[in-house]
């Protein structure tokens, strides 16, 4: 298994260079397509039309989405909270119960056999992550100055870029629904997947059901890690937004909070690297 998995890797790469060489011959970037080593991006008018006929739709419903964003941000800071600061009590005091927090590195923690459908989840949940910030732009009067599809070596996602100034003109409510959306929508993905994967597990294919298994892992993790207070993370851009109307403590505050989950996830993560080493996934 471990053999064939080398092997489609291998033809997955060597597919990439011929590409690579026929993206240059070609010279693409007169079509909008920026050709790099290990990434090709294309950016389109047609993109942001994409967005502004999604947003078009049932704005009001989008800014509810939104709104529930932003309720949903306290809601997963209390729980990543408690399951680190648990976590943490068990390594110093029933270091058995304890569970290993682990960072996501593959050939180490993600084995060359889950490799593939690790990154055709992570460009899944990309996607919907950065679509979500996107047409929340649109619906909240925010221009997009750039919307981008992304292919890479063995995934695929995108991009969205917010115009700063224009971003900075929206209201607090406005950018936090923006910020707030993109973890909501991978968290929804995360679980309505889990669902599926829990109940008909066992009578999906192979690969399915290993794809199944990364998208729901990568969509609640990337929403719930998404969503701490830690600056540059969505979350860490929710309250240093709110922050910035509450001069004076407000800036002490979110730099307190950031640097105790700091802490918090350093902590966790050398003491299971003590414990644990590295756990493959």
């Amino acid at each position: 298994m471990e053999q064939n998995v080398f092997f489609t890797l291998a033809i997955l790469v060597v597919a990439w260079l011929g590409f690579y060489a026929v993206a240059i011959a070609l010279r693409l970037q007169r079509f909008g397509v920026e050709v790099h080593p290990l990434y090709v991006m294309y950016k389109s008018t047609g993109l942001n039309s994409f967005l502004r006929r999604v947003g078009g739709w049932r704005p009001g419903l989008w800014r509810v989405v939104g709104n529930v964003g932003v309720a949903s941000f306290f809601g997963q800071v209390a729980f990543m909270s408690y399951i680190l600061f648990r976590n943490l009590y068990n390594f110093l005091y029933v270091p058995m119960e304890a569970s290993p927090v682990m960072p996501l590195i593959p050939g180490v923690t993600i084995s060359f056999q889950s490799l593939p459908w690790f990154l055709a989840a992570a460009g899944v949940v990309i996607l919907l992550h950065e679509l979500g910030h996107g047409v929340q732009c649109i619906v909240e009067g925010v221009k997009v100055k750039s919307a981008a599809l992304l292919l890479a070596v063995l995934t695929f996602g995108g991009a969205v870029e917010p115009d700063e100034e224009s971003m900075g003109a929206a209201g607090v409510m406005s950018r936090l629904r923006i910020f707030a959306i993109g973890s909501l929508i991978n968290l929804t993905t995360g679980l309505l997947v889990a669902i599926v994967f829990f109940l008909a597990g066992d009578a999906l294919p192979d690969a399915l059901g290993a794809f199944l298994h990364w998208l729901y892992f990568l969509s609640i993790n990337l929403a719930l890690v998404n969503m701490l207070p830690v600056y540059p993370l969505d979350g860490g851009q929710m309250l240093r937004t709110y922050m910035e109307t509450r001069p004076g403590w407000g800036r002490t505050l979110e730099r307190a909070a950031m640097f105790c989950f700091l802490g918090l996830m350093v902590s966790n993560l050398l003491l299971s690297l003590a414990r644990f080493g590295f756990v493959p996934l």
